[in-house]
């Protein structure tokens, strides 16, 4: 794999290469540069790899949820990330780091992580540049660098983690739509 920090492309693309599989892979072109592995289908814990380090993440909690990132192998967590009512939330590292979590578009397919100054550093837009008709039920996005971006050593854990907030998103409104449907 090739180190995201490392590639000069402002446009990435998550791709699912198979759709009915919890396996995501990030490219550049042809150039593999991170995956994100769900254990299961009905868990939370996924598994973020990168050239640059391997994370875990898992969403914790009822009353209070969060979404925990760790160091593969690790107890102690590098960023916690809060959500708020509607998906949005505040990422926050153990350095005192903060970034915002928010859509970008009226229909919330669209997020960016935000800096401090309000900036947009790393998007996630619905979709691929080129898709074809066999990508239509899958979950794919193009992710796009901001200005300068995010910091280098965050860049990868970001990259990541967006792309679990977006499926965790995915499967609440699918949890919520199936419910609504049952009552009826």
């Amino acid at each position: 794999m090739k180190r995201i920090g490392d590639y000069q492309i402002e446009t990435l693309e998550w791709r699912q290469p198979k759709g009915l599989d919890h396996y995501y892979e990030l490219r550049a072109r042809q150039e593999l540069l991170a995956r994100l592995t769900f254990r299961s289908l009905l868990g939370t814990l996924a598994t973020a790899e990168t050239s640059e380090g391997s994370w875990t993440f898992k969403r914790v909690g009822f009353l209070n949820p969060r979404v925990t990132v760790r160091e593969a192998g690790q107890e102690a967590n590098l960023a916690v990330y809060q959500p708020k009512f509607w998906g949005d939330g505040v990422l926050t590292f153990q350095d005192g780091r903060a970034l915002t979590w928010k859509p970008v578009n009226f229909w919330r397919t669209d997020w960016s992580f935000f800096n401090a100054q309000e900036d947009a550093v790393l998007e996630f837009i619905s979709g691929l540049q080129e898709e074809k008709l066999r990508d239509v039920f899958k979950t794919q996005y193009t992710l796009i660098r901001h200005g300068a971006g995010p910091d280098p050593d965050i860049l990868p854990i970001l990259a990541t983690l967006g792309l679990y907030l977006l499926i965790l998103h995915q499967q609440d409104a699918a949890a919520a739509m199936a419910g609504t449907s049952a009552a009826t």
